[in-house]
């Protein structure tokens, strides 16, 4: 394939990926049972995997494949969501939702396409150009890790235990003293909660922990 035309796989995928999409969201729109919203969801998946191989260089596959696990684990998280209901589901989503667009527009930046070409000057035009051609495996796995690490934690722990922890760990991997980390996460969790739950009166999710201890 030259990069002047899409391959009919990259068309077939794209076409079943929106499909997934348009199907994920009237399920979603309603009252969606968890089960039912995995089909379109695993569709989806599978579908972006075919249209977005033939568009990335062979070099370029394993930031590909990445991509695509912390988008399943994000697809997985807005998954489990859905099953709580009320308000309690509200920021977790959107947490999930960014983080999936986020994904998409890692994967798009990776493709010989016009497109991809635009998102990652405009993305990466401040880093160095061979930071932006050479995306490193190992750069790649913490970057997963961290992302997986901070998803499964909320999840376990919810937003005002895990945030501020998070917070401390990663600045503590970036080199900072123990002192500033704490500060850091200190200063997140005030920040989350003033804004949170004293201003906009929004009960943060709490965690299947902290549900599971209730339920006890």
């Amino acid at each position: 394939m030259n990069d002047k035309g899409l391959s009919g796989a990259s068309l077939g995928g794209g076409l079943v990926f929106l499909l997934g999409c348009i199907a994920f969201g009237y399920l979603a729109s309603g009252k969606p049972t968890p089960g039912l919203l995995a089909l379109p969801a695993v569709i989806g998946w599978f579908a972006l995997l075919v249209a977005a191989r033939p568009l990335i260089d062979r070099d370029k596959h394993t930031a590909l494949y990445f991509a695509l696990a912390v988008l399943a684990l994000m697809i997985l998280f807005i998954h489990q969501t859905y099953g709580y209901s009320g308000k309690v589901r509200n920021f977790p989503l959107i947490i999930g939702y960014t983080g999936v667009a986020m994904c998409l527009l890692d994967i798009m930046s990776l493709t010989r396409t016009g497109l991809g070409t635009a998102i990652t000057q405009f993305f990466g035009s401040h880093l160095d150009l061979g930071e932006v051609s050479d995306r490193k495996v190992r750069r790649e796995l913490y970057a997963f890790a961290a992302m997986g690490g901070c998803v499964l934690g909320i999840w376990l722990f919810g937003f005002l235990v895990f945030s501020p922890l998070f917070v401390i760990m990663w600045m503590m991997v970036g080199r900072k003293t123990l002192k500033a980390s704490v500060y850091g996460g200190v200063f997140t969790l005030i920040f989350i909660y003033l804004l949170f739950e004293l201003a906009f009166k929004y009960e943060l999710y709490r965690g299947v922990v902290f549900i599971w201890l209730l339920d006890l």
